[in-house]
């Protein structure tokens, strides 16, 4: 007993260790860093830990665009958390791990062009967070996740052209950021989401009924004017600044 909680201090100071170097972006040490706190992990029989270690990993190396790397880790951590359920299927918790591992696996196939196993990892992404959200309605945390992977899952629909799909995913990411928002006014990371759902939702009603371009105008320029007072307070910001020119160019196409 005393031995195994030995290595478990160990592999704490090597977590910490870990998220302190990537703060200081030395993504590099970071990684050997993890590499020793697997070890440490496996040694101690430590599931939980070996899960958070494979999940940091990944979102270190989607950073760095080494993405077959980031997949391959991801796809261990899902064989890992896949574990953590059988054994504690009602620990919210690893659901909640297990949505973000899927929705950032999604980015991942989207990127390399994977489209059909993009859309089952969003999908599933989709499922545990509806089911999450069922169980605890108020949890902003995992309204919040929901909303960014419909969002993720939205753009994906409109890319490969399945307006009917889109517009479905992206009135449910609506509805979900317009009730953070009435909740948190100020909360400008709410505003950025509903604006970008806003928008991609319009560019889908647009496909969807090209014909009747009245619903899609009013909601794309519902967000624009979001993005564009988001702008006044956040110049510098580069992922706004691009969302909102695809804004302008949405409204301009009608």
């Amino acid at each position: 007993m005393a031995r195994s909680k030995v290595k478990n201090l160990l592999l704490l100071k090597q977590i910490h260790s870990a998220v302190t170097q990537i703060k200081k972006g030395k993504l590099d040490k970071a990684l050997d860093t993890l590499d020793k706190a697997e070890k440490s992990a496996k040694q101690a029989k430590s599931t939980d830990a070996l899960y958070y270690i494979l999940f940091t990993r990944g979102g270190i190396l989607y950073s760095a665009k080494e993405y077959d790397r980031a997949l391959e880790t991801y796809e261990k951590a899902l064989k890992v958390g896949s574990e953590l359920l059988e054994n504690d299927p009602e620990n919210t918790d690893y659901q909640h791990y297990m949505g973000t591992t899927l929705s950032n696996m999604g980015n991942l196939l989207r990127k390399k062009g994977e489209v059909d196993r993009a859309v089952e990892s969003y999908s599933s992404a989709r499922k545990i967070y509806s089911d999450l959200i069922t169980k605890d309605p108020e949890n902003a945390v995992y309204r919040s996740y929901a909303g960014e992977n419909l969002n993720n899952y939205g753009y994906l629909l409109l890319e490969v052209g399945s307006p009917d799909s889109a517009c479905e995913i992206q009135t449910e990411a609506v509805e979900i950021y317009e009730k953070l928002f009435e909740e948190k006014p100020d909360n400008l990371g709410y505003q950025a989401e509903l604006s970008v759902a806003l928008s991609q939702l319009g560019s889908c009603l647009k496909q969807q009924a090209p014909e009747d371009t009245e619903s899609a105008k009013k909601t794309l320029e519902r967000a624009l004017e979001m993005q564009e007072k988001l702008l006044t307070q956040q110049p510098e910001n580069e992922k706004l600044r691009e969302a909102t020119t695809l804004t302008k160019e949405r409204l301009e196409g009608l």
